[in-house]
């Protein structure tokens, strides 16, 4: 049976305090028990040393009496005493008549004491019922069986309703908590006290809501924005099919409407790639299948690969990178990263005239910072913090209806699981600049 923390905390507790309750009960009663008897044997080793002084000072026999007939009636100790001296092993006093009789053979209640002379030819016996004092920590045994049982109840009880105070916070998390559903996030969990353990858990459980929130918020817009996109290149290719399929047309008709149908499948095929990429991104903390990469390698290779399109379009690309800027991660990814973002300067860049694209980067203490700048229109203000959104073109110069506005997104996205960051700002001179920081890494001399 799974037990609430309210009851195993109790459970607990008791556990620790009714071995200690008991011990300390036992400790007291032994304590108290041991000092009544203690005193009691040490008065009457007084009143026996008492009498062996009287008989050291030669008193006489009549005074010996009287002084043990007189100390055996006393009941100063709730009882009468019995009294037994001897000289030289012959007893030459004793009180009452009985007393010798009641040493040989004593109660197990009474104490015994004897006293020596110095030169051991005196001894005093005295004995005498212990019975009140054995009877008061009896008394006192009673009293501990009966208080120490309902002290610990009023102590169990006193802790089931603190703890169950301490846990009414939990209580209240959990009522709320069974509230949230996925169509319910805006639910939130009220704090009594932020400063304690309790308030500040419930804090970081309210923080954490509102992340799981923003990230459903955005799951859901990326999924109807993902929707968005992928049915229009559907329509547009079944639009064209039906058409084509209307009536009886010319082979080259036929070849129009299936390079269209192709264009569309094609567009179809670029977005289902940029989704699987950006999910995949999405799951990944770090970059797969880590290997050192120059990134001056990179930039040279795609500027090789864009220069028949740049060219196309008047457009001149100018790499200024030393070799030697090595980073961890995967190739692939970071080929795909400034691949993007050489596309986007080509289409947006140059804003149908002649232009340059410059690539340029460097080392900086730790991190290695690449440019890819251009001389087109630039961004719009509005639009500098979100061209990373995923499905976002933009309402400036650069809107680009075409895309579908993940070439950035993805680019951003490889730069984070590559431990970099992103940022976009326009050139004083016109165009716009979008800035790649990454971790530099460290390699040996016989890298190159």
């Amino acid at each position: 049976m799974r037990r609430s923390i309210r009851v195993r905390l109790l459970v607990w507790v008791l556990a620790l305090v009714v071995p200690l309750s008991v011990f300390a009960g036992w400790l007291l009663v032994e304590a108290f028990g041991n000092r009544l008897l203690h005193d009691f044997d040490v008065a009457l080793q007084e009143e026996a040393e008492t009498i062996a002084e009287l008989l050291t000072a030669r008193a006489s026999p009549e005074a010996i009496a009287n002084l043990v007939a007189e100390i055996a009636g006393e009941g100063d100790r709730g009882a009468n005493k019995y009294i037994v001296v001897t000289r030289q092993g012959r007893v030459i006093a004793q009180a009452p008549r009985t007393a010798l009789e009641v040493l040989r053979s004593p109660d197990p209640e009474q104490r015994v004491v004897r006293y020596d002379s110095a030169d051991h030819s005196i001894t005093v016996s005295i004995a005498a019922s212990a019975a009140a004092a054995m009877h008061a920590k009896q008394r006192l045994t009673s009293l501990l069986l009966v208080g120490i049982p309902a002290m610990l109840a009023l102590l169990a009880a006193s802790l089931w309703g603190l703890i169950g105070r301490a846990l009414r916070p939990l209580e209240n998390a959990s009522r709320h908590l069974d509230q949230i559903a996925a169509d319910n996030l805006a639910v939130r969990v009220p704090i009594d006290n932020p400063d304690d353990e309790v308030g500040r858990m419930v804090t970081v459980l309210n923080r954490m809501l509102d992340r799981l929130a923003r990230a459903v918020s955005e799951l859901q817009q990326f999924t109807a924005d993902a929707a968005h996109e992928l049915r229009t290149p559907v329509t547009v290719l079944r639009a064209g099919l039906e058409v084509a399929m209307g009536r009886e047309r010319s082979a080259a008709e036929y070849r129009a409407a299936l390079a269209e149908a192709l264009a569309s499948t094609e567009r179809l095929a670029r977005l289902a790639d940029d989704l699987l990429t950006l999910t995949r991104l999405d799951a990944a903390a770090a970059p797969r299948a880590v290997e050192l990469v120059d990134l001056s390698d990179v930039l040279h290779e795609l500027a090789d690969a864009s220069a028949e399109r740049a060219a196309q379009q008047q457009v001149t690309i100018d790499v200024s990178a030393p070799s030697g800027l090595w980073v961890a991660g995967n190739a692939g990814d970071l080929y795909r990263l400034f691949n993007n973002l050489i596309d986007n300067a080509l289409r947006h860049g140059t804003n149908g005239t002649p232009g340059e694209i410059a690539l340029s980067a460097q080392r900086e203490a730790e991190q290695i910072h690449v440019s890819v700048a251009d001389t087109g229109p630039g961004i719009a203000p509005q639009d500098l913090s979100r061209i990373c959104d995923r499905f976002y073109r933009g309402q400036g110069n650069r809107a680009d209806a075409a895309g579908a506005g993940l070439g950035l997104s993805i680019a951003q996205e490889i730069a984070r699981t590559h431990g970099g960051q992103i940022a976009a700002a326009n050139r004083e001179g016109g165009g716009c600049v979008v800035t790649v920081s990454l971790p530099a890494a460290v390699c040996s001399a016989t890298t190159s």
